[in-house]
């Protein structure tokens, strides 16, 4: 039997994205706006085909939409609302998104202030939730689930610093800075603590994290398309009872 040195294959990957990231921020013009596709790269070679991860909008059924959002990870088996710009911008249908990041070259009270915002304005959307048949029974609608919040960059200040700001920015749930650290943050009440990992571990740990989180929301729930038919259609109309 061969064995596989999975952590060396893991550096490898962290020193490309670091790579990426590098030569994107040499470059004036790519600073702070094309970052994210190094990340949505890093992403999709890792994510099951389950996922979808693209740079774009949320919207909901009433019309509502989301600041523009670096990466999201959205369902692509249940999510029929999808339309795209010549940009490579999605519009997503809130009911399937499972995170949002934002990036930034780092990690700071004044990045985090602003990731928060931007994320609070997908996680306020209003969504619905439908049962679903399966092997031919009917299955009440699920709970809607969280939807993980993340920032994403090279550097960072201390965890110190970051615990502190998080007591007030409470829709970032972990974050990467690739040269300083990974972290989870876990609450209880008012109480913030954070998990981290450094070194030649930050971006393993961030690799672990992101498929335990998204273990955890399981699949997201399925998407009531007759609200959003209802709210288009003006000669059709689905009564809805469940």
């Amino acid at each position: 039997i061969r064995n596989m040195d999975i952590k060396s294959l893991f550096n490898t990957k962290q020193t490309i994205l670091e790579s990426k990231l590098d030569i994107l921020l040499e470059h004036p013009v790519t600073k702070g706006e094309h970052c994210e596709s190094a990340w949505i790269d890093f992403f999709r070679s890792f994510l099951p085909n389950k996922y979808a991860v693209d740079k774009g909008f949320v919207f909901d059924y009433k019309g509502n939409v989301s600041e523009q959002i670096d990466i999201i990870i959205y369902d692509t088996l249940y999510a029929p609302l999808m339309f795209g710009t010549d940009a490579g911008e999605k519009f997503i249908t809130a009911e399937s998104v499972y995170a949002v990041f934002e990036s930034k070259p780092k990690i700071d009270k004044e990045t985090l202030e602003y990731a928060n915002n931007k994320l609070n304005s997908v996680i306020t959307l209003e969504r619905t939730s439908r049962g679903v048949i399966n092997a031919g029974r009917y299955c009440k609608p699920r709970e809607l689930t969280d939807i993980i919040g993340g920032i994403l960059a090279i550097e960072s200040v201390g965890l110190d610093t970051i615990e502190k700001h998080l007591k007030v920015y409470n829709n970032i749930d972990v974050g990467c800075a690739i040269k300083r650290h990974s972290f989870l943050v876990k609450r209880n009440g008012n109480n913030v603590s954070i998990s981290q990992a450094t070194g030649k571990e930050t971006v393993l740990a961030f690799f672990y994290i992101i498929l335990d989180e998204l273990y955890k929301l399981g699949t997201v729930a399925g998407i009531d398309i007759r609200s959003y038919a209802n709210a288009t259609l003006d000669n059709f109309k689905f009564t809805i009872i469940e």
